[in-house]
């Protein structure tokens, strides 16, 4: 019985461990260029402990991550959600950072209502991390009421 009602504390905790992996390879790569504009691959590889080839493998992968937004500590508005929701920032931070968001303009949909421009960066985010159960409902009521006023 005890396992019963610790189960949805358990699959919490799995969710903001999955999120936080998900989240260390991203600063693993930005950390990655950013080392790579002031070391070499070879020296960038003895710190981390692999070879040179495997620095190159690995910064190719990295070179597409994006950057951090100044002033936030997110490439974008869902990454902010899912630091939050792995517990790496808090609420009122979480609630800064989407107020202040320099959101991109939302594309067009098509005549099939489907979107053949990327819509990250807009505020479709914080809809799809409300969706998700990465923000509960007072927040976005509260984010997107500063939009409305």
């Amino acid at each position: 019985m005890g396992q019963l009602m610790d189960r949805p504390a358990k699959l919490e905790e799995l969710k903001r461990i999955g999120l936080r992996k998900q989240l260390d390879e991203l600063d693993y790569k930005r950390a990655l260029k950013a080392a790579s504009a002031i070391a070499t691959q070879v020296e960038i590889g003895k710190v981390l402990g692999i070879s040179q080839p495997a620095v190159h493998s690995n910064l190719k992968k990295a070179m597409v991550v994006d950057d951090v937004v100044a002033d936030f500590g997110s490439g974008s508005p869902m990454e902010a959600c899912q630091r939050y929701a792995a517990g790496l920032i808090g609420r009122d931070e979480l609630v800064r950072q989407l107020k202040e968001w320099p959101y991109k303009i939302m594309p067009e949909p098509n005549e099939y209502g489907e979107y053949e421009e990327s819509t990250e960066g807009t505020f479709s985010e914080v809809i799809t991390a409300s969706y998700l159960g990465l923000i509960d409902d007072s927040i976005y009521t509260e984010v997107s009421n500063h939009f409305t006023k």
